[in-house]
Parts: C-alpha cells; structure tokens; sequence
C-alpha cells in the first residue's frame, strides 16, 4: 500500500515539477512588464515634478515683477492639474509595486515548495 502511495506522490510532483519553470517564467515576465509600467510612470511624475516647479518659479515671478493676478491664477489652475495628475500616477505605480511584490512572494513561494519537496 505504501509503493502505490509513493507512486502517486511521485507523479503528481512530477507533473507539478514540469510546470513549474513555465509558470515561474510568466511570474518573472510578469513582474518585468509591470516594472517598466511604474519605472514608466514614475520617469513622467519625476518630468510633471520638473515642470511643475518650473511653472511655480515662473509664477512667483510675474506676482513679483507685474502683480499680473490673471496670469497667475492660470498658472495655479495648471499646477493644481499636474499636482493631481502627479498623484494619480503615484498611486498607481504603488500599486504596480504593490503587485510586483505579491508576485514575487507567489514566485518564491512556488520556488520554495518545489525544494521542500525535493529534499
């Protein structure tokens, strides 16, 4: 009784084995795509930040040089748009890294499994 039981042990672990670098492979191709999804977005919140600043000097500028009041309630009405937009991307590259990190607990999870049932 205890062979057959082995048997079956050794087949479902070679069948979980076989599927394991395929499955690692799309946890790691994954985890690739969703950082150049954040590094991406991260790079445009690092250029809105730039350009922000810049519009805010600017700003401060003209109040000081020509109390030009029109102009710079334009120029906050920008900055506040980009502050929102820079805060929508910061919040969604958290959760592409958020999700990066799930997958690669589930990718050593995997890994881990796979040697605790070798030894």
């Amino acid at each position: 009784m205890a062979i057959a039981r082995t048997g079956v042990y050794v087949d479902d672990y070679l069948e979980y084995a076989s599927t394991l670098p395929a499955e690692l492979q799309r946890l790691l191709n994954t985890i690739r795509e969703l950082d150049e999804r954040s590094q991406s977005m991260i790079h445009q919140t690092r250029q809105q930040t730039k350009y922000c600043l810049g519009l805010s000097s600017q700003s401060s500028k003209k109040w000081n040089n020509n109390h030009s009041y029109n102009n710079n309630e334009e120029d906050e009405a920008a900055i506040e748009k980009i502050r929102k937009e820079i805060e929508a991307n910061q919040d969604n590259a958290l959760s592409l890294c958020t999700e990066k990190v799930l997958l690669a607990q589930q990718a050593y999870d995997l890994v881990s499994f796979s040697f605790n049932h070798i030894v």
